[in-house]
C-alpha cells in the first residue's frame, strides 16, 4: 500500500474515532442508550469496521486466537441502518449463527452473550 492511500486510511480512521458511535443522531434512537451501557460493561466500539452503514463494537474479555481467517476471533455486535442489532459470537466460522435483536432483547440479553466463550454450546436466548 501506497504511503498516499495510507495516509488517507488513518485520515479516516480518526474522524471515525473522534465521531464514535455518534453515527446515532436522533434524540430518541435507543443506539446512545445502548452504545452507553456495552461500552460501560467493557464493549469497544470498532473504529475499523464500522462505515456509514453500520457501526460495530467487540468484546475483547471474549477473545481467542485464531489463524484461520474465517473464524471471529471475538463476540461482535453490530447496529444496521435499518435499526437492526445483530449478534455473532467468538469462534464462529462462516456457517456461524447470526442473531438479531432488538434493543430491548439485546439488553435483555447481554449478560449471556459477555458470558459465552468459544467451543461453549450456543444460547438459547428468549
Amino acid at each position: 500500500m501506497s504511503r498516499k492511500s495510507e495516509a488517507k486510511k488513518a485520515r479516516r480512521r480518526k474522524r471515525q474515532a473522534a465521531r464514535g458511535p455518534r453515527w446515532f443522531d436522533a434524540p430518541e434512537d435507543e443506539g446512545l442508550l445502548v452504545d452507553e451501557v456495552i461500552t460501560s460493561r467493557g464493549w469497544e466500539f470498532d473504529v475499523e469496521f464500522s462505515t456509514d452503514e453500520m457501526v460495530t463494537w467487540y468484546f475483547p474479555a471474549s477473545g481467542i486466537t485464531s489463524d484461520d481467517e474465517a473464524v471471529e476471533t471475538v463476540t461482535r455486535i453490530w447496529l444496521t441502518a435499518e435499526e437492526e442489532w445483530h449478534v455473532i459470537l467468538v469462534g464462529s466460522g462462516a456457517d456461524g449463527v447470526d442473531y438479531v435483536f432488538s434493543a430491548e432483547s439485546l439488553l435483555e440479553n447481554l449478560e449471556t452473550i459477555e458470558a459465552y466463550r468459544a467451543g461453549d454450546p450456543l444460547p438459547d436466548f428468549e
